[in-house]
């Protein structure tokens, strides 16, 4: 097959002509990844309707592939069911993680037929055979154990959350299968016993609700600050001192910006009742764009206080996902600020519903949310110009307190902004925010480097994978000079592209090779789904201990399974981006970085995972693995001193 041709990742000026449709670069990409839906192939080589049709009509009847299902259109790789022989049902060593494991996987595979566990597998059986027969040369089926063994790599002890794979072993067991799923509940319990399933495959239970809010007043231990952030510290405060201050805070990613800021915060709430008692003015608006993030600033506020003598008592909200949902229920809570200082932890969405009026009560609540916030946060704050914070900014400056505003953020810049000026978002942020506060005086002008140098931070050691894969961004285009939506745009070209079976076996030989030293931790970031459940299963066959999470493994299993990468139980832990934020795992050795991108934010995101120094219960130094894609000349640097003179007379 010819080599791809170069693929346009963004849209024609209104002047080019438009490109041919380069079929066979498609038809390639088919076979690599197993299908393609026609959104996917429209978005990434920006075809029309009239080209897609064109396409449709040169591929429909090509012997490798075939139409897509009704409702995703676009294309499947044709699976060729090779006959099964007798030889190739001596299945490969799996590393199963318990006795318990390796039970189910026996059990599946005596219960299911090949065909039940191939259609259960839905995508991932298409690349696992593309993974065989690379390692192996020849293409066959996979065993029913191997088969199995993957499903549960997939699942885990949610397996039978799975309405199908619940229905297809109850019909092969010859019982019920509830048509609800309710796990560690005692109808999950009685059907995993009633299949012949190990008990806990009937799922951990839901931990119990955290409220809605809390009344906090005392007593936990934590550790002092250190100096470098007791810096930081006393100019936060400064700022907070002042009318309608503003300045974005700034540490190095493991550092405890979080800790920093809610210490400030405690003290600064504590001084500002003391002084006013009730009233307005003692309401801090905590904003934060995942639900992890949020979850993470909560337990930092709870942690503090009950940490703290001599504090304000003060109301701790979860406002946020399904926490504090039923504004009429709280009603009479949320609209009662003035009678204590009370911190809301929220999403940007949450608050915008608010201001859009989209939910009954909204109106008193913002009401009184805006009319006694003295100070709002907003972590991760390189996206502050993004138009739901903005708008929130631009709601509260209104109104006749003028709330303090501070940003947090490990990367104090926005070069993904507007086109033809790299320095535009990072004015952006200067122009929001004002002025920034770092340890300067204690750390000087190379903080990470200092931090290093102490020990908080561990040293990043780089290293390369070199691939065969080519990943090309478009001809003439600048990767360190574009705006948000061509960033997004051309990542998601590169993680479709980056996700093929060549590629994939080539870090598999690496990790391999990484994880024969007994004390090594490693955090695989994957460019698809896919991708990162298919390595997880691969390094299992490979006798290492590996575990798979995405934004669809329930919170609960996930915690478990965070749990057991961080007791070393697991020993390798593969995710497609779920664990750039709002995630922490000290003593992790190595970071693998096969999800390319071309966003200095989000690579600097998951280096940081890595970067957590010995003081600070991490490692002396840790290993960034980058793979050589030809998509990009240089490693984006770490820290922001290409924008420090932006910062620099401001600070």
């Amino acid at each position: 097959m010819p080599e791809p041709r170069q693929m346009t990742l963004l849209p024609p000026t209104a002047s080019a002509t438009p490109p041919r449709v380069p079929v066979h670069d498609i038809l390639r990409t088919v076979l690599d990844r197993g299908r393609l839906t026609k959104d996917e192939i429209r978005l990434l080589w920006d075809l029309t309707e009239e080209q897609y049709a064109a396409l449709r009509e040169e591929l429909d009847h090509h012997r490798l592939i075939e139409p897509g299902p009704r409702g995703t259109g676009g294309f499947v790789a044709r699976f060729h069911r090779a006959p099964r022989r007798a030889e190739d049902e001596a299945s490969p060593a799996i590393e199963f993680r318990s006795a318990a494991e390796a039970a189910a996987a026996d059990r599946l595979a005596e219960l299911l037929t090949h065909q039940e566990l191939e259609s259960l597998l839905g995508p991932l059986l298409y690349t696992l055979r593309r993974a065989r027969r690379q390692l192996s040369g020849e293409d066959r089926r996979g065993t029913k154990p191997e088969l199995a063994a993957a499903l549960l790599t997939q699942h885990a002890i949610d397996l039978f959350s799975v309405p199908d794979i619940r229905r297809a072993v109850a019909k092969r067991a010859r019982v019920d299968a509830p048509g609800r799923w309710h796990p560690g509940k005692a109808t999950a319990l009685r059907f995993v016993i009633e299949c012949g399933f190990p008990e806990e495959y009937a799922g951990i239970p839901a931990a119990e609700t955290p409220p809605d809010f809390e009344y906090l007043e005392g007593r936990v231990d934590l550790p002092p600050l250190q100096d470098f952030q007791k810096e930081v510290q006393g100019k936060l405060r400064t700022v907070l001192a002042r009318p309608d201050g503003r300045a974005i805070v700034t540490l190095p990613t493991g550092a405890g910006k979080t800790r920093v800021a809610v210490d400030t915060i405690r003290d600064w709430l504590t001084e500002r009742f003391a002084e006013r008692g009730t009233g307005a003015g003692c309401t801090v608006l905590w904003l934060a764009h995942t639900e992890e993030l949020c979850e993470q600033a909560y337990a930092c506020f709870r942690d503090v206080w009950l940490a703290s003598s001599s504090v304000c008592p003060v109301l701790l909200f979860r406002f946020w996902g399904q926490y504090t949902h039923d504004l009429q229920r709280h009603r009479e809570t949320l609209i009662t600020l003035e009678q204590r200082p009370t911190v809301f932890v929220s999403t940007p969405h949450r608050i915008v519903k608010l201001i859009d009026r989209r939910a009954q009560g909204s109106a008193d609540v913002l009401d009184a949310l805006m009319g006694h916030t003295g100070l709002v946060v907003i972590d991760e704050a390189h996206r502050a110009a993004a138009p739901s914070y903005e708008r929130i900014v631009d709601e509260f400056a209104r109104t006749d307190l003028k709330p303090n505003i501070i940003g947090l953020t490990a990367t104090p810049f926005r070069e993904e902004y507007a086109p033809n000026d790299p320095i535009a978002g990072t004015v952006a942020l200067r122009r929001l925010f004002r002025t920034i506060v770092e340890p300067f005086d204690t750390l000087g002008e190379e903080p990470r480097v200092a931090l290093q140098e102490r020990g908080y931070l561990s040293r990043p050691q780089f290293g390369v994978i070199k691939t065969d894969t080519i990943l090309r961004t478009p001809l003439g285009v600048d990767i360190d000079n574009l705006t948000e939506d061509e960033i997004d745009r051309i990542d998601y070209a590169l993680k479709i592209r980056a996700d093929k079976p060549e590629r994939r076996l080539a870090i598999l030989d690496s990790l391999v090779d990484i994880c024969a030293t007994p004390d090594a931790l490693v955090i695989y970031f994957g460019p698809t789904v896919q991708d990162a459940e298919c390595m997880a299963f691969l390094l299992r066959q490979r006798g290492i201990e590996a575990a798979f999470v995405s934004g669809a493994t329930r919170d609960v299993t996930r915690r478990k399974i965070i749990g057991d990468f961080k007791t070393g139980h697991v020993q390798v832990l593969c995710n497609c981006e779920v664990l750039t934020t709002g995630f922490d795992a000290p003593k992790v050795t190595h970071v693998v970085m096969a999800r390319p991108t071309v966003s200095q934010v989000l690579y600097e995101q998951m280096v940081g995972r890595g970067l957590r120094g010995e003081r600070f219960g991490g490692t002396a130094t840790c290993h960034i693995i980058d793979l050589e894609d030809n998509y990009r000349s240089d490693r984006p640097q770490l820290g922001y001193q290409r924008f420090r003179q932006i910062w620099k007379r401001r600070r």
